[in-house]
């Protein structure tokens, strides 16, 4: 007797998320190391310190950051960490299904082009949408101080 083990079953309806992006881009002055340096600086500087050191430390996977923004309590964690070229990080805390942030440098000509981007899945409603407009005008705002600190330093 041959019992056929291969079930067909109707695949499952595929639901394609609608994330946002948001990405900014500078042309540093000064060599990828000293930026990536600056920008690791101004992130403690700023948030007062790292609430747990990562590997390599202080910086490296798994670090974390706790800081308020907008009238929220947010959790960063790094979760890829190349230095001096690329960063990742989640962040939690905020009204969003998912958040997800990535710094890159990379050499250009006699300085650096430094990109800031976030992959952000929103939640319904008015939170959402304010949480993700403040995160957007933070993160220019933050990526153009590198900018000018990093050549302020050179």
């Amino acid at each position: 007797m041959c019992h056929d083990l291969w079930v067909t079953r109707p695949a499952a309806p595929y639901l394609k998320k609608d994330y946002l992006t948001f990405v900014v881009e500078h042309q540093i002055a000064a060599p990828r190391a000293q930026a990536w340096q600056t920008m690791l600086d101004l992130m403690v500087a700023g948030t007062g310190g790292y609430t747990q050191k990562g590997h390599p430390a202080p910086h490296g996977l798994g670090a974390t950051f706790d800081f308020s923004l907008g009238g929220l309590d947010l959790h960063e964690e790094v979760i890829s960490f190349e230095p001096p070229w690329r960063r990742v990080y989640q962040l939690t805390g905020a009204p969003v299904a998912l958040y997800e942030g990535t710094t890159v440098f990379t050499d250009h000509g006699e300085g650096c082009l430094f990109a800031w981007s976030l992959l952000i899945d929103p939640l319904p409603g008015e939170a959402s949408e304010q949480f993700v407009a403040t995160a957007q005008k933070f993160i220019a705002k933050f990526s153009d101080h590198i900018k000018t600190s990093t050549e302020t330093r050179s």
